[in-house]
């Protein structure tokens, strides 16, 4: 009798130790939207912490209702993204961080406007990444992204774009060195993370195109042009984009090295998201009766 309970206890033991939480950000958007759906679908993953906006909700909600692990699911519906340091203490426990956050149309907004976006918020996130002590954090960056090299923006130099609208060509000037800041802000601000992983991806294939003509012409380019580029500039399809994040941060958390205090940072690019998610994807695909 004595070691039947013993048994029983090592079990609820185990299965708590082995019960993994993922806390999503960003489940709106084109990339998150298809993290959320992965990692929902993911028997590893039994609770999922959602963090968006009252505006994000809608479409949040839609794929949590059509999805498998709806029931699985916490939902922190915030007035703003940048609350969430005070929701830190209502977290008993969490094991990775999934980043898909970021703004859809910088070229329409202000420099600070795209500053405040994509590094203070984000290093907000990763604060409360670190705060709730995730072993794993995921972040959705961009191609040939260096932050070594980043350097920081002046007050003089922020003003100096004023408060209109930068357009396109200020963006894409400007574009590699936010998100290399953007980068160093999750590294610096989530030192205590055993591995943050940085997702770089070059064109992302969706299925609707968001930046109308540009985006259909660069995907019908892509087709023609991809089997001739280095497999760091493939186009990816955003599906196995996010099933390649929620698989990588799966492999990470089943490892059990101990790092101490060192910390395991990579890029990840194409190749590495077919490595790891690639069979995944494609059985899921073929279920849909889709193809890649």
């Amino acid at each position: 009798m004595l070691a039947s309970k013993i048994t029983l206890l090592l079990f609820f033991i185990a299965s708590y130790a082995s019960a993994q939480t993922a806390v999503v950000f960003g489940g709106s958007g084109a990339v998150g939207s298809e993290v959320l759906k992965s990692v929902l679908s993911d028997a590893f993953f039994k609770e999922v912490i959602v963090v968006g906006r009252h505006s994000s909700f809608k479409k949040i909600d839609e794929i949590v209702s059509s999805a498998e692990g709806e029931s699985k699911v916490k939902r922190v519906n915030l007035a703003r993204v940048e609350d969430i340091s005070t929701y830190a203490k209502k977290i008993e426990r969490a094991d990775a961080c999934l980043i898909a956050l970021g703004t859809s149309a910088p070229h329409h907004m202000h420099l600070q406007q795209w500053l405040s976006v994509e590094i203070d918020l984000i290093r907000t996130i990763a604060e409360f990444c670190n705060t709730i002590q995730v072993r794993s954090i995921s972040l959705l960056s961009a191609a040939d992204v260096e932050n070594e090299s980043a350097v920081p923006f002046t007050k003089e130099e922020i003003e100096s774009y004023g408060e209109g609208a930068l357009g396109w060509i200020k963006m894409i000037i400007l574009y590699m060195r936010v998100k290399g800041l953007e980068e160093k802000a999750v590294i610096e601000s989530a030192s205590d993370v055993q591995y943050i992983r940085i997702f770089q991806p070059n064109t992302i294939v969706t299925e609707e195109p968001r930046y109308g003509w540009f985006d259909a012409t660069l995907f019908r380019l892509h087709k023609l042009v991809d089997r001739y580029l280095p497999s760091q500039y493939h186009s990816v399809d955003v599906r196995l984009l996010g099933a390649a994040m929620v698989a990588d941060a799966k492999t990470k958390l089943q490892e059990r090295e101990d790092l101490g205090s060192q910390q395991d940072v990579a890029k990840l690019s194409y190749e590495d998201y077919v490595s790891v998610a690639g069979k995944a994807f494609q059985d899921r695909l073929t279920a849909n009766k889709d193809e890649l």
